[in-house]
């Protein structure tokens, strides 16, 4: 059945009568007045509707007029099926709504679509509003189904893209009410740092776990979102027939962070029990790093080639999936730390596009897990370990910054660890030793 007008407008206003819940701040900042489309993507779960509730309610408080602020979720049943045609009813139901605002050329309203996907052909609804140049235009759209290159693609220039990770931990501080200044580490709240820190690193930032009560929800609530929408996503994006294969490579993939991943390795395991081709395994790892549940950091090389064909590292984009679908072992904190680490460079990369992250390898196994370049150019060697009381371990963390630096011509050098800080020189080169909890509050 067809939505009608008189069924629009009833949303419409729904929404504007409504009070808006509590909004926990977020770090990101959308712009307000866009000339462009402004699309958020991200994992479900992740807070992209609270960030659109956030930016409504700072227009509300700056005096703008309700009825110029439309907020439609496409994934609203009583919108259903909505398609090309349901725009032009939009237009139309708005227009009779707000007939002065409609008809003034010096005002724009907003228009926020949350779940931009659930529309059939929503790419033209929204290429036709925003030529009206009527509307400020946000949408939303779950990563794993809206991806980036579909936004790149369908809307051709039109918008600006933003990636919305969950809490980091600065936010989960804030949600916490831990308040650090420079004095914390001296403190009693070094208590509560470490903590929160070890919470963070189990159960990891997705605003619903953070503010659960338990340990038994937060793991309940991680375990529905891996498998009623994730999984479920991709499988209907891509038609996925083999599943059971599906789920043993998120499995894999989980067991592994912070490790390299070969597709050869796991289908010479995997074919010994699912009929399944390696071109179907090398497709689904695709579409699990497109789809943004695991990142996926190439090694640097100074051949493209080589780049492209190495292994790469393997990280989840919340440690708190891990919790749920990696293989029964230890807590295993160093991998936890270290895929933290990659994702909150994943967040300043959000902000600052110039910046990419990669590891370096060299041809004696010496590691640095993570390459921060601006421009193509090295500017920050980030090692990760939980402790560096073990000579050895400290001599083979400290040895392998100082080979990629020499290499790399890059002298910024960190250890990030548990709760260690301090500053070291080895061959004439610093190495800073930061504590987690201060690097990760950047």
């Amino acid at each position: 059945m067809k939505i009608d007008k008189t069924l629009m407008k009833q949303i419409i206003r729904e929404f504007q009568e409504a009070s808006l819940p509590q909004i926990l701040p977020r770090d990101i900042k959308l712009p307000k007045n866009p000339d462009k489309i402004i699309a958020v993507t991200g994992p479900r779960r992740s807070g992209k509707t609270y960030l659109l509730y956030g930016l409504i309610k700072e227009l509300l408080a700056s005096g703008l007029s309700p009825e110029r602020i439309v907020y439609l979720n496409l994934e609203d049943p009583r919108l259903w099926p909505f398609d090309t045609s349901g725009f032009e009813i939009f237009l139309e139901a708005y227009r009779e709504l707000y007939p002065s605002s409609a008809l003034d050329s010096s005002l724009k309203s907003y228009l926020f679509l949350d779940e931009a996907q659930a529309g059939r052909n929503w790419e033209s609804g929204v290429r036709r509003l925003y030529e009206t140049r009527k509307f400020h235009i946000y949408i939303t759209g779950s990563s794993s189904r809206l991806m980036s290159y579909d936004i790149a693609t369908e809307l051709r220039g039109r918008a600006l893209t933003y990636e919305l990770f969950p809490f980091s931990f600065a936010e989960f501080l804030k949600v916490r009410g831990i308040i650090l200044n420079e004095v914390s580490q001296y403190s009693a709240t070094r208590f509560s740092l470490a903590h929160s820190l070890n919470e963070y690193l189990t159960y990891g930032g997705f605003p619903e776990v953070v503010l659960a009560d338990s340990d038994e929800q937060k793991f309940k609530i991680l375990k529905s979102y891996m498998e009623t929408m994730f999984i479920r996503d991709l499988i209907e994006r891509y038609e996925i027939r083999n599943q059971a294969v599906l789920r043993e490579l998120v499995r894999q993939l989980a067991t592994s962070i912070a490790s390299q991943f070969s597709a050869n390795a796991f289908y010479r395991w995997i074919k010994t029990t699912y009929p399944v081709t390696k071109r179907t395994v090398i497709n689904y790892a695709r579409y699990l790093e497109d789809s943004r549940l695991f990142i996926m950091l190439a090694r640097m090389s100074s051949s493209l080639k080589e780049q492209v064909l190495s292994p790469k590292k393997v990280y989840v984009v919340d440690v708190g999936l891990k919790e749920v679908f990696g293989f029964g072992q230890s807590r295993d904190t160093g991998r936890r730390l270290e895929n933290t680490v990659v994702i909150e460079l994943m967040r300043r990369k959000n902000k600052y596009p110039r910046l990419d992250v990669l590891f370096w390898k060299d041809i004696r196994k010496r590691e640095v897990d993570c390459i921060v370049t601006e421009s193509g150019h090295p500017v920050d060697l980030i090692q990760v370990c939980t402790n560096l009381s073990d000579i050895k371990v400290k001599e083979r963390e400290f040895r392998a910054l100082v080979t990629a630096s020499n290499e790399l011509k890059c002298p910024e050098l960190k250890v990030v660890t548990l709760d260690e800080e301090g500053e070291e020189t080895i061959e004439k080169k610093k190495i800073k030793v930061i504590p987690a909890w201060k690097w990760l509050i950047g």
